[in-house]
């Protein structure tokens, strides 16, 4: 990556140390970065109502489980959507999905939060889950790919 965030070169940092990796995701959400610089708890992005903070958090902790292989599902779940033709950012956020359910699964007074086989079988779902919660699926690969960059000429 090259660039600057929060006046630092990108190029000098070290993505396995966790202070770096968060700058590094942050760069890779210059809409959040402001937002963040703003000192907004909200923004409207893609249609929806985001929290940077969350966000960026959920990022983090999606790239500490791939660098520290924990759970091992994680990075396999990855490389296996990245094989169906999803991007890079997007698989990350598929993986940001199960973060998620799993830290409203922690809130519930009556369920265990730390559940591996519930996780397991999140991402074992993906990307099903994921597009039925968006209600797009493609139709195959191709499709996919095609959506990927009309959406990435039009966020340019």
């Amino acid at each position: 990556m090259i660039g600057t965030v929060d006046g630092i070169d990108l190029t000098l940092l070290d993505p396995a140390d966790p202070d770096d990796r968060r700058l590094l995701i942050k760069a890779d959400h210059p809409l959040l970065q402001q937002a963040l610089q703003d000192g907004r708890d909200e923004i409207m992005l893609d249609g929806q109502v985001v929290n940077p903070n969350l966000h960026i958090a959920l990022h983090e902790i999606v790239a500490e489980r791939l660098w520290a292989d924990d759970p091992p599902e994680t990075w396999a779940t990855a490389q296996r959507l990245s094989q169906l033709g999803y991007d890079r950012h997007e698989v990350l956020h598929m993986l940001m999905s199960v973060v998620s359910d799993e830290l409203f699964f922690a809130m519930q007074p009556d369920v265990a939060p730390q559940d591996s086989g519930r996780t397991s079988a999140a991402l074992a779902a993906l990307p099903e889950t994921w597009e039925a919660q968006r209600g797009t699926a493609p139709t195959n690969r191709a499709e996919r790919r095609a959506q990927q960059r009309t959406h990435r000429r039009r966020s340019r």
